[in-house]
């Protein structure tokens, strides 16, 4: 839409304010921006996010994902798992509108069982996002641990009840009974020679992220290492051609999304040259508000109003950093405000994924948020019952 700021803009015009509000003058708020800008952790950060969005253009680029979604296809035989299994794995590749890849294994499982549009949406929907409280190739989860300045994995420490919750969510309300009606029986077994032939197929179309999962929670290699390893790997074992690879890598180079980055690392600084976390801390102690709904609600509304996860991490976590970090980060408070601002990104009109996945299904809106609200309550629940 023409005139319409991007996220990364719109951040940068707050940090901005933010500088004016506390008196700072033009020149320091420049000097601010650019030191901000090139601070190792936001080079770091911005490495990281594009080797992740390149490995992804290569996979895709090598077929690597297509040949996933046909040995998906072909070693599940059971219908009440491949309505699940399909968008649960797909949800281990971080892409724009990642739902679309396995809705129509969703589509063909759903229909043999009779489930209606609405719950083959929550399906695709629901299992494609039970990962992204923990799995460490989310921007969104690297973003979080630079700004709180810890590992990713002591995120992962930290949130991995939610996916637990998440997927506990999925069995008791996503999967009801009345959905599957008695017909629903398991499929004809496959030869085990064909089946163990998929699963190697799925393997060795799959080692690249199970390489960097085993690297960096098995062997605690960091992130950017073990991602640039594989990466290096993967075009070493490649016969991709130099131009090919050349545009995969432009591919990754996304404006907006180094914008993003770049814009939220200043707003953090600009919080903390401008002495607002002062001011925040005092005016949170003043209120007298629980810190659990501020921690709640600020990232619930940034995640809601923008539908982005990346987005909800990067306008609330500044904020709320005096509330997260006193001598040392409350990882417990940082799990409450993420599983808010993910409720959040769930519920939202905006999202990418739910605005695809319903368009495909052909879902109604209302019925789908019916739906959709028990599940996410759940794991709202599981996280408030954990702080």
């Amino acid at each position: 839409m023409k005139g319409k700021w991007s996220l990364g803009v719109s951040i940068l015009f707050i940090s901005l304010i933010v500088g004016i509000l506390f008196r700072m003058s033009p020149a320091t708020i420049l000097k601010n921006i650019f030191l901000a800008s090139i601070h190792p952790t936001t080079l770091q950060l911005l490495a990281l996010i594009i080797l992740v969005i390149f490995l992804g253009n290569l996979m895709k680029e090598r077929g690597n994902l297509e040949n996933i979604v046909s040995s998906l296809e072909a070693i599940i035989r059971n219908r009440r798992l491949g309505s699940i299994i399909p968008p649960a794995f797909m949800g281990l590749l971080p892409m724009p509108a990642g739902a679309l890849f396995s809705a129509p294994m969703v589509e063909e499982f759903g229909r043999k069982m009779g489930v209606s549009s609405e719950n083959k949406t929550l399906l695709n929907y629901w299992f494609r996002h039970i990962w992204e409280y923990i799995w460490p190739l989310y921007p969104s989860l690297i973003l979080a641990a630079a700004l709180l300045n810890v590992k990713v994995r002591d995120i992962i420490l930290a949130q991995y009840p939610l996916t637990l919750a998440a997927i506990a969510a999925g069995f008791i309300f996503c999967m009801q009974k009345g959905s599957y009606p008695p017909s629903s029986r398991r499929l004809k077994p496959q030869k085990k020679t064909k089946f163990t032939k998929e699963i190697r197929a799925l393997v060795f179309n799959t080692w690249p992220i199970l390489a960097i999962i085993l690297l960096v929670l098995i062997f605690k290699v960091k992130l950017l290492l073990a991602i640039l390893t594989i990466v290096l790997i993967v075009l070493a074992s490649s016969k991709m051609k130099g131009h090919k690879i050349f545009l995969s890598f432009k591919k990754s180079l996304s404006l907006s999304m180094i914008l993003l980055i770049i814009s939220v690392m200043v707003f953090k600084r600009m919080f903390e040259v401008s002495g607002a976390f002062l001011v925040i801390s005092t005016i949170f102690s003043d209120w007298g508000v629980s810190p659990l709904i501020i921690l709640f609600f600020a990232p619930f509304l940034a995640g809601l109003l923008t539908g982005i996860t990346s987005a909800f991490v990067g306008i609330a976590f500044p904020i709320l950093l005096p509330l997260i970090i006193r001598s040392q980060p409350n990882l417990t408070y940082a799990m409450l405000a993420y599983a808010g601002g993910f409720a959040g990104v769930l519920l939202s009109p905006f999202h990418l994924c739910l605005i695809v996945t319903r368009e495909y299904f052909k879902a109604d809106l209302r019925k789908l948020y019916k739906l959709l609200f028990l599940p996410v309550t759940f794991v709202v629940l599981v996280a408030l019952l954990i702080v």
